[in-house]
This record gives C-alpha cells, sequence and structure tokens, in this order.
C-alpha cells in the first residue's frame, strides 16, 4: 500500500504541475484539474487506511490479551 501512495503522490504532483502550467481554460488544465482531484482523494484515503493499519498494530503490540 505504501508503494501505491507513493506512486500516487508522484502521479498528482506531476498533475499539479501540469495544471499550475497550461494555459488557462484549456483542456488540458480542466483533465489535470481532475486528476488532481483524484489524487488527492486517493492521497487521503491512503492516509487514513496506514493509520488505520498503524493503530491495529499499536493495539496487537501494547494491549494485554483478554
Amino acid at each position: 500500500m505504501r508503494l501505491l501512495i507513493a506512486f500516487t503522490f508522484g502521479a498528482t504532483l506531476m498533475a499539479w504541475r501540469a495544471y499550475e502550467t497550461a494555459p488557462e481554460y484549456s483542456p488540458v488544465q480542466v483533465e489535470m484539474m481532475m486528476w488532481v482531484a483524484i489524487g488527492s482523494l486517493l492521497l487521503a484515503i491512503g492516509f487514513f487506511w496506514e493509520l488505520f493499519r498503524w493503530h491495529q498494530r499499536m493495539d496487537r503490540c501494547f494491549l494485554p490479551e483478554r
């Protein structure tokens, strides 16, 4: 999952850079904005997924068995 997050982060940065350099109101700018939005959403999901996994690992490591 971390590798996917790294690829998504890189792709989102490239789309953001293309969005910033594209001429205003061009089809390229609209499409790159869509990819930036999708990438940001996927990064947020991946971040919360990793946070949840970390929490589960800490529960197993530090909570006593019942």
